[in-house]
């Protein structure tokens, strides 16, 4: 009987004890899959951070061509007006309709100009002309027309006049002359194109009033 007794002590005492180290490895279990479960959340966590960080890179550097790109304009439109407040300082160009002209502009205030006009003009048979003119224009822009202004303004003329028949002697004019015109300066571009009317008043031997003088123009600005 006592061996009975003590047989089944010594199940009992090992049962209990299998018991023990079940529940001891179990917790463990749990421990070790929970740790797991926390590390992918802390990786995640990480790998947010990185992707994070890049777009406040990419919009930091959106915001910074966008400054750049407000700054480049700007200095677009800057060099579109010349320092002295002048649509250009200097320009160099071509005139056609009476004849062909090479023109010179300069600007030496804020609106007036000085302008050199050289021109060539064939009549046919009859001759040749050759004139030149100098004037002083006054120049303001036009309200609400971003790049147009008008000018007016007068100077002197010189023309001689070569005539393609022998016996008749060529002839040298004086004379004053007017102008009133238009303007275009092209924003960004170094261009301008024009626009006007330049009647003259001849004196000595050719006296009289000529209105066939001005034409369409295009610079070269700088």
């Amino acid at each position: 009987m006592k061996k009975t007794l003590n047989i089944l002590l010594c199940i009992t005492m090992i049962s209990i004890f299998g018991l023990d180290a079940q529940t001891q490895k179990k917790a463990n279990t749990a421990k070790k899959t929970a740790a797991s479960k926390t590390t992918p959340s802390k990786s995640l966590a990480s790998k947010s951070a990185p992707k994070t960080t890049a777009s406040r890179a990419i919009k930091t550097n959106q915001d910074t061509k966008k400054q750049v790109s407000g700054k480049e304009t700007a200095s677009r439109r800057l060099a579109a007006t010349s320092t002295n407040g002048t649509p250009y300082n200097t320009a160099l160009g071509i005139k056609f309709l009476y004849g062909v002209s090479l023109t010179a502009k300069h600007f030496i205030k804020n609106s007036s100009a000085l302008e050199g006009i050289f021109n060539y003009r064939s009549f046919g048979g009859l001759g040749t002309q050759l004139s030149a003119t100098v004037l002083y224009e006054y120049q303001r822009p036009v309200a609400g027309v971003t790049g147009l202004q008008w000018y007016l303004g007068g100077g002197g003329h010189f023309e001689y006049f070569s005539f393609d028949n022998d016996q008749v002697s060529a002839t040298t004019v004086l004379g004053a002359v007017g102008a009133l015109g238009l303007e275009y300066q092209f924003a960004g571009l170094p261009i301008a194109i024009s626009a006007d009317w330049q009647p003259v008043v001849l004196f000595n031997d050719g006296a009289g009033f000529s209105a066939e003088n001005g034409g369409i123009g295009i610079k070269y600005t700088f």
